[in-house]
């Protein structure tokens, strides 16, 4: 087990500062802005409004923070934060000082509004921020116009008023429009990395579903190929033993038959076994593995179930080619119908097996009937044999009834020849 990587400081540091962003914007934009506002209050500098008027340092420094600490949460609350903001700005304003350092807060909180905002709060505090910018211009012109000394009467010249307004104002507006159009980038990076990420979420979470759903099929998959091979195998193993019991002690030779033919279908049941569950290895040698049974092993099955002691007919028409899920299935609904007919059929039951198509509906056609007892044979209530074959049946399309009938079981199952042939979307066993 090779250790967990190490992780530098610096990424550390970046990490923990990332998963806290109130506390980063607090450190690094709060502090430094808030530090300076309480320097210059503590020092009592520009303390003088518009024409001279004395501003109260404390009111001056409440304004300033009512701009500054809202930066705090301006990530999480970006509106909340840039209201709060621009009411400070506005009284700053109205009290004729105009902003001091907190104008600095002024491109941070744009940009903060338009890369954690929505589009609607982006456009309306650039709105607020352009007019920001105008008020500095207009601000800065009267403070040049009326911050003479006392018993001055000489103005500064109007010709440099006006250009200096307009490159106020035109600074400004370009310092908020910078800021507003990196937060809009920096924002819409954002929201294409989060959509990114939830996608890849998403199919994350399909994938693991599909693998939840394969491996449920592969389990119902199984499940259904070792109760219909179990099943068959042992019906016929009990029958054969009852029966060698019974003729052991007058007919040798014939008991001799029924030993062989338990160990043959021991043998093969055995080897299916194998077969199923040599997908679930996983080693560098695989099994030996023969193909899966199909129709064109339903002789030999009728044989052992004749063997067992129930008289089968087989009656095999000629079959277009199907994909080898169906012949599957057609074998183990065979297989598990006559397993039926041997534990409940009774003794004097016979069967018989049709297989063919059926021109007037385009259909392959299976129908397994017996003379056993049908509805009067006992039934435990354990078994799950005609459910698994109605699922092979739905595997392709296909229906399948098992009722009994007047003098026996009849079980009968059509599928589609449009699903089961070579060319249908069944070219493969559905998993």
């Amino acid at each position: 087990m090779s250790a967990a990587p190490h992780t530098p400081p610096h990424v550390a540091v970046v990490r923990f500062f990332e998963a806290r962003p109130w506390l980063t914007d607090t450190l690094f934009k709060v502090a430094p802005l808030a530090l300076m506002a309480t320097f210059i209050w503590l020092m009592g500098w520009n303390t003088y409004g518009f024409f001279g008027a004395e501003v109260h340092p404390g009111l001056m420094f409440l304004f300033e923070m009512l701009c500054v600490l809202p930066l705090a949460f301006s990530r999480s609350r970006p509106a909340v934060a840039a209201g709060v903001a621009s009411f400070g700005a506005l009284c700053q304003m109205l009290s004729f000082f105009g902003p001091g350092v907190s104008v600095i807060a002024v491109p941070l909180m744009v940009h903060a509004c338009a890369k954690y905002g929505s589009r609607r709060v982006s456009v309306i505090y650039l709105l607020v921020g352009l007019m920001g910018a105008v008020l500095i211009g207009i601000h800065q012109a009267v403070t040049l116009w009326t911050s003479q000394p006392p018993g001055t009467t000489t103005y500064p010249d109007l010709a440099w008023l006006v250009p200096i307004t307009i490159l106020t104002t035109g600074f400004s507006a370009a310092v908020v429009l910078v800021a507003w159009l990196l937060g809009d980038l920096a924002g819409r990076r954002r929201r294409e990395r989060h959509a990114v990420e939830e996608k890849n979420r998403l199919l994350e979470r399909e994938r693991d579903q599909e693998a939840r759903l394969a491996a449920d099929a592969e389990r119902m998959r199984i499940a259904r190929e070792m109760h219909d091979v179990v099943s068959h195998s042992m019906s016929v193993m009990i029958a054969q033993a009852d029966g060698g019991r019974y003729v052991l002690s007058h007919d040798p030779a014939r008991a001799g038959r029924a030993f062989e033919t338990i160990s043959e279908t021991g043998r093969e049941a055995l080897t299916e076994m194998r077969r199923m569950l040599g997908v679930l290895r996983d080693e560098q040698d695989q099994l030996a593995t023969r193909p899966a049974p199909g129709v064109e092993d339903l002789p030999g099955l009728i044989d052992d179930v004749r063997a067992s002691g129930v008289e089968v007919q087989l009656h095999l028409a000629p079959l277009p080619p199907v994909v080898e899920g169906v012949g599957l299935a057609l074998y183990r609904i065979t297989q598990e119908a006559l397993t039926n007919t041997l534990k409940h059929g009774g003794r004097d039951a016979t069967a018989g097996v049709w297989l063919g198509t059926d021109p007037a509906t385009a259909e392959l056609v299976l129908d397994i009937r017996d003379t056993g007892q049908g509805a009067a044979a006992a039934n435990d209530g354990a078994g799950s044999g005609l459910r698994g074959m109605a699922e092979r049946a739905q595997l392709y399309s296909g229906r399948l009834t098992a009722t009994p009938t007047e003098h026996g079981f009849a079980v009968h199952a059509r599928f589609p020849l449009a699903a089961v042939s070579p060319q249908s979307p069944y070219g493969q066993e559905p998993r």
